[in-house]
Parts: C-alpha cells; sequence; structure tokens
C-alpha cells in the first residue's frame, strides 16, 4: 500500500503539532508523575502522622486506667476486698467507670481461688448479656474459694437492688489474666481478644498488688480506638486497620464482618480473600512500607507504619487506599493541563499554517509545474519567484531539467520507434547535436569480433563537407587521447594545426568532445565526437554530465541490440539444428524439416502481397518471426518418435524384420518333411510316392512362404480372400524342443510368462498373435490420455505386434498402434512448444506449427479444426508440408513426384477442402511452385504443368453453380 503524501504546509505545521504535542505530552506526564508521587508521598506522611495520633489515643484510652490501677494496688482496696468484700470501694469503682467508659469490668483474684467482678451495665448489651435489672448500674460478683458466687446490682445511686447466689467453678489463678502479671509489679497490656460474655472485642490490663498477694485486673473495649479509626478515614473506601506484632487485630473501619462465634478475629481475617489486608497476612517479615498491591483488579496504596510505646511493644497501623484516589487531584491537574495545551496548540497551529502557506505557495507553483513534467506536458513551463534562495534555485533547476527531459523523450520516441540499427544510432547522434549545441556529430560503433575497427555509423546534419573527421587515425597518433579515453573518460582538446593539416579534423574546428560508449564488459564498443566552430559556453558545459549520461544509455542500447541480435541468431541457430538433427535421425524424413520452412515463406510472402484475398495477413518482423520459429519447428515433435516405426518398411519389422523368423520356422517344417521322409523310406514304403510327397510338400511350403513375404512388403491391397489364405497358413503348426525364455530381458520375460508354460517339445503355429505381443499403455500414459484434448483416437495398446495382426494389415506397413505414434508426433510438437516462455508475440508458435495436419472439412488432426477456425498461417503451412511431402527425392520408401504430379494431388485436396483454395490459386499463379522447383528438385521432376487444368479442378463447374443457385 502507497504512503500518503501531504503538502509542505501541511508538513511544516505537522511538525509544530508534533513537537508541541510532545513537549506538551512530556511535561503533563512529568507533571503528573511528580504530582503522583507528591500525593503518595502526603499519604505515608498522613499515615504517619495518624500512627502519631492513635499512638496519642491509645495512651489516651489506657493511661488513666492504669493510674486508677496503680492506685487501687497501693491502696487497702485488695486487702478489704480479700478480709470482708467490704462495698466502700464500690464507689470508687463507680466513678472510674464513670470516668473510663471503656471500662467494662475490674477483676481480681487471690491465690486462695476467690476473686471479685465489678462489671458496669448501663449498656444495653450488657443488661441483656447478664439479664440485668433495667435500673441497674454495677453489677458485682464475690467468688469465694469454695465455689460460691454472690452477684449484686446496684442502681446508678450504688443503692443495693438484688443479689443472686449460684454455684461457679471459676478459679483465676488459671485465667490468663492472672498468669499474666509481672512479678515486678508493673502492668501487663494483653493481646486483643474477643470478650464472649459482651461480643466485643478488646483487652486487658492486669497486675499484682502492691503489699498482698492477689492480682488486678481491667476489661477494656477498643469500642473508642474504632471509632477514633474512623474519624481518620478521608475517604469512604479507605480503609485502616490496627494491628500487634502477633498480627491480632486492635481495630479497624468496619471492612470485617460482625463474628458470630468466638473465633480469633486474626483468623477471621485471613480467611478472607476479599480485604486488601489480605496481603499483610501472607508476609511474615513486617517492616514499614509502602507499596502498590493488585486488589479484585485495581491497584491498591497499602501504607504500613509502627506505633512505638517503648522497648519492644509497640502496635502496626495498616492503611489500604485505591490509588486512583490518591492520584484524584493529580489526574484533575493533568486534564486542566491537557485542556490548556489542546487550547494553545490550536492558536499555535493556526498562525503555523498562516505563515507556512505563504511559505509554500512558490513551492506550488514548482509541484504544479513538476506535475506538467510528470504528465509529459511541456506546454509552458513557469518559473516562480522567490525571497528563498533554495526555491529560486529550485526553480531555475525544475526549467532546465524541462528542457532536458523534453529532449530526452523525443530522442526515446524515435528510439522506440526505430526499426534498424542504423536509424536508431541517427537519432542518439542528432539528440546528442541538440542538447550539446555542437555544430556537427558524428557516431563510431565497432563490432564484437573486432573491437579495433572503427565504422562511421551516424552522423548529424547528414551534409558534413568540409567537416570530415578520420577518428580511427586520429586515435591511433594520439596516445595521450587514446589513454584518457581507456580510462573511461570524455575528451575535451583544442585540435592542433598539425592534425588539421594532415586532414585528420576541419579547419573551423575550435574545440570536440570525445565521448567513448562502453558497454556492462567495460569494453569500448563506439564513440561519439562533438565538434563546435566556438568554444561552447557555460550553458553547454553545463548539458555536459547529462550528455554524459545519456550516452551511457546509448551504451547500454548498442550493447543490447547486439546482444539481441546474436540470442536470436543463437536461437535461430538451435532451432535449425534441431530441424536438421531430425531430417539426419531417419533417411525416411530427408531434408523435409529443412526445406518446409523455404516454401513457407515463398508462400507466406505472397500471401502477405495479395490484400485482396488475404487482407487480414499481412507479415511484419514479429509475425515473421513467429512464422519461421513453426515452420523450423512443424515437426519437432518427431524426435520422440521411435525410429523402427517411422521406419518401418515392412508390416513385420520392428527393431528388425521379423521375416526371418517365419522364413526359418518354414526351413524347419520343410527339413520336417524330409525327416518324415526318411523315416518313411525305413519302413518300406514307396520311393516313387515319397519323392513326389516331399517334392509337393516343399512346393507348398515354400508358396505358402512366399505369400507371406510378398504381404509382408505391403505393396498390395489386402483383400478379404488374402487374409483368409493367411489366416490357413497360419494353421500350419512346428514343434519347438527349446525353452523360448531363454536369453530374455527382464522385461520380455515379464510379457512372456503371460503366455504361460508348455512342456517341451510342444508345437507352435507357424504365425500367431500372441499375449506377449500386446504391449500395453504405461501408466503414466494412460493418465495423459485421462485430459485427452486432442480429437486423434487412443487405440487400446501401444503396439500389436502380433505376426498375424501384422500380416494382414490392408494398406500399408503401419498397424493403427503405429499409426497413432507417427501422428502422435503433431501431439508431442504442440506439447513440447507449449512449455517454451515465448514473448508475446511468439504465443502463437505452437497453433501455427500444431495445425499443418488440420483439414478445412474438420476431418484433420489432432483438434479437428475446421475452416472457420483455421489461421492462414497453419494453412500456408499444411500446403507446403504436403507438397514437399509429394516432391521430396530423398525418401527411400517412395518415388518422388513430378512437378504435375504433385500439383494435380495438391488441386484434388484442395477441392475436396484438404487445403486452403485461395492458397492453392496463388501457389500456381505466383509460380511458387516453380520457384521452389529451381532451387530444391532434380530436373528430371520438372516437367510441363497446365496451370489452367489445375485450376479448373477446383473451379466449380457452371451446370453446379446453376443448380446450386
Amino acid at each position: 500500500m502507497a504512503r500518503r503524501r501531504y503538502t509542505l504546509q501541511i508538513h511544516i505545521a505537522g511538525i509544530f503539532f508534533i513537537v508541541v504535542s510532545l513537549l506538551s505530552v512530556l511535561l503533563i506526564v512529568l507533571s503528573y508523575q511528580n504530582s503522583k508521587e507528591l500525593n503518595q508521598q502526603l499519604a505515608i506522611e498522613r499515615t504517619s502522622q495518624n500512627a502519631e495520633r492513635i499512638k496519642l489515643s491509645f495512651q489516651n484510652l489506657t493511661s488513666p486506667v492504669i493510674t486508677a490501677m496503680d492506685a487501687l494496688a497501693a491502696s487497702d482496696f485488695g486487702h478489704s476486698l480479700y478480709a470482708s468484700y467490704d462495698t466502700e470501694w464500690l464507689s470508687s469503682m463507680n466513678a472510674i467507670m464513670e470516668r473510663n467508659p471503656e471500662v467494662v469490668a475490674v477483676y481480681v483474684g487471690y491465690p486462695n481461688e476467690s476473686s471479685a467482678f465489678i462489671r458496669s451495665t448501663k449498656a444495653d448489651f450488657m443488661k441483656e448479656q447478664f439479664s440485668a435489672p433495667e435500673n441497674s448500674h454495677i453489677m458485682v460478683d464475690i467468688n469465694n474459694k469454695t465455689g460460691n458466687q454472690i452477684r449484686t446490682y446496684y442502681d446508678d445511686t450504688l443503692k443495693h437492688i438484688r443479689a443472686d447466689t449460684d454455684r461457679i467453678k471459676y478459679k483465676p489463678t488459671t485465667r490468663p489474666w492472672y498468669k499474666a502479671a509481672p512479678d515486678d509489679g508493673s502492668i501487663y497490656v494483653t493481646d486483643p481478644y474477643f470478650y464472649m460474655f459482651i461480643q466485643r472485642m478488646g483487652i486487658t490490663l492486669t497486675r499484682q498488688f502492691k503489699d498482698i498477694n492477689g492480682v488486678l485486673a481491667v476489661d477494656i473495649t477498643l469500642d473508642s480506638l474504632n471509632k477514633f479509626l474512623y474519624s481518620l478515614v478521608d475517604t469512604e473506601e479507605t480503609q485502616l486497620m490496627l494491628l500487634d506484632d502477633n498480627k491480632s487485630v486492635f481495630a479497624h473501619t468496619g471492612f470485617l464482618p460482625e463474628s458470630s462465634s468466638g473465633v480469633n478475629q486474626r483468623m477471621y481475617l485471613e480467611a478472607m480473600s476479599a480485604s486488601p489486608f489480605n496481603h499483610l497476612f501472607k508476609t511474615s517479615d513486617w517492616h514499614e512500607s509502602n507499596k502498590t498491591i493488585l486488589h479484585q483488579g485495581e491497584n491498591w496504596s497499602l501504607n504500613l507504619v509502627r506505633i512505638s510505646f517503648g522497648g519492644e511493644r509497640g502496635l502496626w497501623l495498616a492503611k489500604a487506599v485505591p490509588e486512583r484516589l490518591l492520584i484524584q487531584s493529580a489526574i484533575e491537574a493533568r486534564n486542566n493541563q491537557i485542556t490548556i495545551s489542546i487550547f494553545g496548540l490550536l492558536i499555535g497551529t493556526v498562525m503555523v499554517l498562516w505563515a507556512s502557506k505563504h511559505i509554500a505557495n512558490p513551492l506550488k507553483l514548482l509541484v504544479e509545474e513538476t506535475q506538467k513534467i510528470r504528465r509529459l506536458d511541456f506546454s509552458s513551463v513557469s518559473t516562480p519567484s522567490s525571497k528563498i534562495v533554495e526555491v529560486r534555485e529550485l526553480s531555475e533547476s525544475v526549467h532546465m531539467m524541462s528542457e532536458t527531459i523534453q529532449n530526452f523523450l523525443q530522442t526515446l520516441h524515435r528510439v522506440s520507434n526505430s526499426s534498424n540499427f542504423d536509424s536508431l544510432m541517427a537519432d542518439i547522434a542528432l539528440h546528442c547535436q541538440q542538447t550539446s549545441g555542437a555544430e556537427y556529430v558524428m557516431l563510431w560503433t565497432n563490432s564484437a569480433e573486432d573491437r579495433e575497427k572503427l565504422t562511421l555509423t551516424a552522423q548529424y546534419p547528414l551534409q558534413t563537407e568540409g567537416k570530415q573527421v578520420d577518428l580511427q587515425k586520429l586515435l591511433a597518433d594520439s596516445p595521450q587521447m587514446k589513454k584518457a579515453l581507456q580510462g573511461q573518460h570524455f575528451f575535451s582538446f583544442k585540435p592542433c594545426s598539425t592534425d588539421i593539416e594532415r586532414g585528420l579534423l576541419p579547419q573551423s574546428l575550435k574545440h570536440a568532445w570525445l565521448v567513448p560508449l562502453y558497454n556492462r564488459e567495460k569494453e569500448c564498443v563506439g564513440y561519439v565526437f562533438m565538434g563546435f566552430d566556438a568554444c561552447p559556453g557555460n550553458d553547454q558545459n553545463d548539458k555536459l554530465q547529462f550528455i554524459r549520461q545519456f550516452l551511457g544509455f546509448a551504451s547500454l542500447i548498442k550493447e543490447n541490440w547486439d546482444r539481441v541480435a546474436a540470442q536470436k541468431q543463437l536461437f535461430k541457430s538451435f532451432i535449425e539444428m534441431m530441424a536438421s538433427a531430425i531430417d539426419t535421425k531417419s533417411p525416411y524424413t530427408g531434408g523435409h524439416c529443412q526445406r518446409v520452412p523455404k516454401l513457407t515463406f515463398m508462400l507466406a510472402e505472397a500471401a502477405s502481397n495479395d490484400e485482396k484475398r488475404f487482407p487480414e495477413f499481412s507479415l511484419n518482423d514479429q509475425s515473421r518471426e513467429a512464422l519461421y520459429f513453426a515452420a523450423w519447428l512443424h515437426d519437432c515433435g518427431k524426435v520422440t518418435t521411435p525410429e523402427f516405426v517411422v521406419d518401418k518398411a515392412t508390416k513385420l519389422e520392428t527393431i528388425y524384420n521379423r521375416i526371418h523368423e517365419v522364413r526359418t520356422r518354414f526351413e524347419v517344417l520343410k527339413r520336417d518333411a524330409e525327416i518324415t521322409y526318411w523315416q518313411k523310406r525305413l519302413e518300406g514304403e514307396k520311393v516313387e510316392e515319397l519323392d513326389a510327397w516331399l517334392a509337393e510338400e516343399h512346393k507348398t511350403l515354400d508358396q505358402e512362404f512366399a505369400f507371406v513375404a510378398k504381404c509382408n512388403v505391403g505393396g498390395e491391397f489386402m483383400d478379404a480372400s488374402n487374409i483368409e489364405k493367411l489366416e490357413k497358413i497360419a494353421q500350419r503348426t512346428w514343434m519347438r524342443t527349446i525353452d523360448d525364455v531363454q536369453g530374455l530381458s527382464w522385461e520380455e520375460e515379464a510379457r512372456r510368462s503371460a503366455r504361460g508354460s508348455f512342456l517341451l517339445p510342444c508345437k507352435e503355429q507357424v504365425l500367431s498373435d500372441t499375449v506377449d505381443q500386446m504391449i500395453p499403455w504405461l501408466p503414466q500414459q494412460l493418465k495423459t490420455f485421462e485430459n485427452w484434448e486432442f480429437k486423434l483416437p487412443v487405440p487400446p495398446l501401444q503396439y500389436n505386434r502380433g505376426e498375424l495382426y501384422n500380416l494382414s494389415i490392408q494398406r500399408g506397413t503401419l498397424t493403427d498402434e503405429e499409426r497413432f505414434i507417427i501422428n502422435d508426433h503433431i501431439i508431442q510438437t504442440i506439447n513440447m512448444l507449449r512449455k517454451l516462455p515465448y514473448p508475446k508475440h511468439l504465443k502463437r508458435v505452437p497453433e501455427i506449427a500444431g495445425g499443418h495436419h488440420e483439414k478445412l472439412d474438420g476431418k484433420g488432426y489432432p483438434y479437428g479444426l475446421d475452416e472457420s477456425s483455421l489461421s492462414v498461417d497453419a494453412r500456408i503451412m499444411a500446403v507446403a508440408d504436403i507438397f514437399e511431402a509429394l516432391t521430396a527425392s530423398d525418401r527411400p520408401y517412395k518415388k518422388a513426384k513430378t512437378l504435375s504430379e504433385a500439383l494435380k494431388i495438391l488441386a484434388f485436396m484442395a477441392k475436396d477442402k484438404h487445403v486452403d483454395e485461395q492458397l492453392f490459386r496463388l501457389f500456381i499463379e505466383e509460380k511458387i511452385y516453380l520457384r521452389y522447383a529451381e532451387q530444391f528438385l532434380p530436373k528430371e521432376q520438372h516437367d510441363e504443368v497446365n496451370e489452367d487444368a489445375l485450376l479448373a479442378i477446383i473451379t466449380p463447374k457452371p451446370e453446379k453453380e446453376t443448380e446450386t443457385a
């Protein structure tokens, strides 16, 4: 597909558009990337700030509780509770829970397995969970070491509401919060876990009492931490999660579903592939990071920040947000920049289009001029002016190019119409004179056989009186000039007085150019001499390079002309050599293939000149060449015809004449008769009778063989009686005692085996048609016949060598199978000629060469073409082929016809529409037969020819004309 072309204006605007667009895109991309990175960095910083705020919030959550626990541990709270389960501390517990709503329970445990639980029941879920009264505010469980439990409910004024007793098996010393209390009195914070009683996530703070042996623990829910996390969410899709080093979830922003069982929330989280935090639980080594992950087909930014509380303890804040939200502001800024860039680009493009139009206008005019040149329109070539130096110089060059191309095309036109070498060289000389402005031009050429000998081939002007140049002698006497020309350079010189005085150069010559012509083998094939009566000017010198290039083209013309002529001559020589080989191969064709072309062209030239009878037939160089090849190759298929078929002179002949085998059998029969004779003599029969019998038997055998031999010659018509007699003779038998398979080739032996084996001795007929004498077609030949386009009937066998079958041939010596092989030569001719790669004007060669056995009545072969389908060329070939065959005197199997005999046969063939009647008339009237006879026929064949009688044969009688009318 051809690439599209655009105007200079479009190119300038396009380049501006592309450059500015690329710069804009580059700036937008850089700005977008910087904004994107800045927003991502801000997101990381925001996460770090949130971590500090969470740290502060967590400290605010736990610090009051820790302070209260330290105060309780140092007071007598644990002692009084342990000693008497006094309720004086109840107001203090109520105050702690009021000030710290996240505190849901306070535990006290002792080594003796007694314990106390203080829980706030203000919340509805606590009342529901513990079946507390509606007005209850605090619930206190006192468990003694024997397993008795007293549960007491208090209202908001700490007034006793109700007390329940129960039996429990709770042992505080086995609980994690009890065991986790450090011995040094410090406070231990447990991992988040699920409070089964209240269905909430929380942590437990635990420590030992200061003065007594016991543990104080406080349960804190993480609801406030969750609420705080929600306050840090800046978008609806942002997700936050607070974890410890064990990947336990402290708080989250609600992306997890509410758990309905007591399983650990971390395990529940790990099972959820829908969470963007699922990536964290697949990583064992945590560190602060900012990475992009693919979650549900979308990129998410995942930040992980450490919240340190001193020492090794701390929490991890994980933040997940879709990346598109982080870069939303960058996208908006990018879109704004794109809008501004497009607007500026459109304005700039319009301005550039306006400016480039004024720059490109002169070039447009030049384009129009070059388009005229491309259309070969040289009617008016203008030179547009421009302030741009390059455009002005281009305009002048286009004008000069137009003139040069115009002259060159005129020369090419003359060259293409040149039909001979001399006119071609004259056109080249004329173009050199017109281009160079020389007063006279002379062109010398040489031949491939002798490069040193120069011949003046063309000159301009034709009248060069007083301007003769002896270039042959000039080159011989000027070594400097010859050396320069051998280097393939043109030679520019001023004549010396000596050369003028010697007559080598004309007296008026002031300056000369001499340009050698070289072929592709670097061989000098000629020279062009351009003479000036005045020194050439600058314009002429500017055209010198073009002249040299044109003469390089002229060199190729000369080389190609010589090469084509040589190739044609070589091809013709091959054709004539093949025709000669066919004639030499068999004496039965004589010089047929070499004489038919001569006669064909005699008749073709006459037909071409007869516009009345053959208005559509004319010979030019191309049609003459096609007819030449067809005539010389019309019987090339005979190279495939077996010689023993072509040369078959007798009916029993194959590679040799099999009559000798038959004669030997008759000789055997005669010997058998003699043996019988002597055997009967020994048996005592009468000698006189035996002598008479033997003589009669020998006579009969001799007569029968003589008849067989006569039939073998094929000189007479074999009627039914002769065939019957032949079949009767064939019934004679002779005794074979030797195996007839011995000494055979493998192919013959395979055919012979088809007859079967016989016990020796065995009787055989003296003449027979046996199976092994029937030669079938080969498989590849049968495949050819499947797509048989010819109307030549194909016999069922390739050869039938049956002795009786061959001797029974009624006319001639050829069987139907052999006659097919003979006729097949024309099919082979067509097939062989079709395989050649012809130029266009030779495409009809197979049709012309393959039609010389066709008849106008449609009964010819191989196609059975009739008068409407046969070309004049093929009809001419048919007449020439028949007449040559009738008059040929170099064929041993027949006697040559005299002129009158051959023409009479040809006349009847014209009458019967076997050959063209008009061509026969032309053949007689133009006395072509006589010209042919004078060149090729011996004198004894020249007899008197009655032309009127011959023409009368093909002229309808008057009465028949009347009847027809």
